[in-house]
């Protein structure tokens, strides 16, 4: 699968945003994901829109980032997505500015450029990948969206999990996260993300080891082998799309 010809890059930080801090006390491993389509025609006004609900963001002085991204390539090709991370559940509960708040505005300044929204919820998983630490997310980022066979879960994470400390390991300097779908699409769906700075960067960099080889420098022979297997047959499914941060739509608090 396609998965296994970037692993070497990837299993070295969608789904996308273990940088986003949560609103307030410990951040917890809670992201939230909406993907807003925008009527046809309308894509301008639609920006414009999120452009005036950041800078309403910032009048309610919300503590919470709210990152946007855009989508380039795939079957959703302009769709922007609207992150909220490092939330638990209870933060849902009460958010610092209200949800019936935050609705009116929602529906004053974008609801009527967009044609269709999708709400999907993920759990980070902290100990896969090798996440960005970084204040901001890459400019650009290839989101892999896995399913896995039903019953395979357990096969699939124990295999990220031992390539993922490999390539912590080996040093890796690019950045994965691992996200497993919490609600809002199909059980065991997980995405993976990668950090792509520019766009030179969605090439292969000939200065890092191909996964095997770090695997074998691991494991052995036989353990790579075994992790490869269990990563192949644990697959149902593999689908890429790339996102671009748009800093410019997002709303960031002042420190």
């Amino acid at each position: 699968m396609r998965m296994l010809k970037y692993a070497s890059v990837s299993l070295a930080m969608v789904f996308l945003a273990a940088f986003c801090a949560a609103a307030q006390g410990t951040p917890g491993n809670l992201l939230t994901a909406e993907f807003q389509t925008p009527k046809s025609g309308m894509t301008q006004q639609y920006e414009q829109g999120r452009k005036q609900k950041a800078d309403w963001h910032k009048q309610q002085n919300d503590p919470g980032r709210l990152i946007i991204f855009e989508v380039m390539s795939g079957e959703r090709t302009g769709t922007y997505i609207v992150v909220r991370a490092g939330l638990h559940w209870a933060d849902l509960d009460n958010p610092p500015v209200t949800d019936a708040a935050d609705q009116a505005e929602y529906d004053k300044a974008v609801g009527p450029y967009v044609a269709s929204i999708q709400d999907s919820f993920y759990e980070f998983l902290p100990k896969m990948g090798n996440p960005d630490n970084s204040p901001l997310p890459p400019q650009y980022q290839e989101l892999l969206t896995i399913r896995v066979k039903p019953g395979r879960t357990a096969d699939f994470t124990s295999a990220i999990a031992r390539i993922s400390a490999a390539e912590r390991k080996a040093n890796s300097p690019t950045h994965v996260g691992v996200y497993e779908l919490a609600n809002g699409g199909f059980s065991g769906t997980f995405v993976v993300s990668l950090a792509r700075p520019h766009w030179a960067d969605f090439e292969a960099n000939p200065n890092e080891k191909p996964m095997e080889q770090v695997l074998t420098d691991e494991y052995g022979p036989d353990g790579a082998a075994s992790t490869m297997a269990a990563l192949n047959n644990s697959m149902e499914s593999e689908y890429s799309e790339i996102v671009k941060f748009r800093q410019d739509l997002s709303y960031i608090p002042a420190k």
